[in-house]
């Protein structure tokens, strides 16, 4: 089952209850502060509202999406569709000068004798530190089960690249990282650029 993440609400195990994130900045410690830090200034802007709105569509659109191409495995027309929509609406918000997102696509394949329960608390960990210090910056996290060979494929869209950068940074990050090594038989990532194109009313999914 796939599962968007937009709040601060992370997808229970079975049998475990939702949990709603708590955090405070000291639970998670940011950089120290520099002004030219994007992380810690960083304000949405209206058009990063509309894409995080219309992010909430996000759904695969073929059976070989953990593998296959990222610009033709989502149901981006239906994404372009209801960010159109959105950008209509008024807002107090600036607006962007370039509209670009940047977007991570992490693909693996995990070893079968792999613990997931650490795995799973790792990646609820890192979703909430992200979610309590970016600011708005992290749009949309989407996660999806491991298919009958073992594959997995998740991704983040993101307001800035730089502000990912960031994050990955972060003690929590760090710590998921780290298991890498001892869970996956292969795992690398993508990363893409989400452009709006107006003149053609479009988004623009490429290799970043």
């Amino acid at each position: 089952m796939p599962h968007v993440l937009i709040s601060g609400v992370y997808p229970p195990r079975e049998g475990e209850a939702e949990r709603e994130v708590t955090a405070t900045p000291s639970e998670y410690p940011l950089p120290a502060p520099v002004s030219s830090d994007p992380l810690l200034r960083y304000t949405p802007t209206h058009e990063d509202e509309c894409m995080r709105e219309a992010l909430k569509l996000l759904h695969p659109i073929r059976d070989d999406f953990r593998t296959a191409d990222y610009a033709t495995s989502f149901n981006w027309p239906e994404i372009t569709e209801s960010f159109i929509k959105h950008l209509k609406s008024p807002s107090e918000l600036p607006a962007r000068s370039e509209c670009d997102w940047y977007a991570l696509v992490f693909r693996s394949q995990r070893r079968a004798d792999c613990i997931d329960t650490d795995l799973f608390e790792a990646d609820r960990q890192a979703y909430e530190e992200a979610y309590s210090t970016s600011n708005g910056g992290l749009l949309v996290y989407w996660y999806t089960e491991l298919d009958e060979n073992n594959y997995c494929m998740t991704t983040c869209v993101w307001t800035a690249r730089n502000i990912a950068r960031s994050v990955s940074l972060l003690p929590r990050h760090m710590a998921a990282a780290k298991m890498a090594a001892g869970v996956y038989v292969s795992h690398h990532i993508d990363r893409y650029r989400i452009s709006w194109v107006p003149s053609q009313q479009t988004l623009s999914v490429a290799l970043w």
